[in-house]
């Protein structure tokens, strides 16, 4: 019974920060002490304090994803992997990736973004990249680099900005019965 409880002493402490952070009506998408748990203990798998991760992680349809912000900063953090940012207009925004092993320095790849992909993705029309198209490339194109050249920094989240584009409406399908069996309708949105 020893060993359990000494398990469970460093979680009481967490336990005790996500109680304040979700009475302190700070994060709006905490709902429950359990959610900022979840965030606080997210955030110490990243490497990151808890108050920041209560501020970069979010909970969005039952996922955790990050901030841009917290995206470039735990990359930055990374011992060995870095980036740069090569091009950012109003256009476009092309960020190179690099890794460092000893005095060397390898160039992973280049994640390019433009203002035609975010067209394409139906994605213009919204008023945040409307109102702040370079901020938007460069977090689209920080993510689709990360996940591309070095995901073991990330573990694999999306960026909030991210899921905040991605519409969700459910396909519906219409099948119909008939006397000689089942009949698939067209899909419909």
């Amino acid at each position: 019974m020893g060993d359990l409880i000494e398990s469970y002493e460093p979680i009481k402490q967490d336990l005790v920060m996500s109680d304040i952070f979700a009475e302190s009506g700070m994060f709006p998408d905490i709902k429950s002490k359990a959610q900022a748990l979840v965030k606080v203990l997210a955030g110490k798998e990243l490497g990151i304090s808890a108050f920041e991760a209560m501020a970069s992680i979010y909970i969005f349809n039952g996922k955790l994803t990050l901030t841009s912000k917290a995206m470039a900063s735990l990359i930055k953090k990374s011992p060995n992997i870095d980036y740069r940012v090569d091009d950012l207009t109003d256009e476009a925004c092309s960020i190179s990736f690099y890794q460092e092993v000893g005095d060397k320095e390898t160039n992973l790849g280049t994640s390019t973004f433009t203002f035609k992909d975010a067209a394409k993705a139906g994605l213009v029309n919204k008023d945040v990249w409307k109102s702040y198209p370079r901020n938007m490339l460069f977090s689209r194109a920080l993510s689709n680099g990360a996940r591309w050249f070095c995901p073991e920094v990330l573990s694999g989240y999306c960026t909030t900005e991210e899921v905040d584009d991605i519409i969700i409406e459910p396909i519906k399908k219409t099948i119909e019965l008939t006397e000689n069996g089942v009949k698939d309708g067209e899909e419909t949105v």
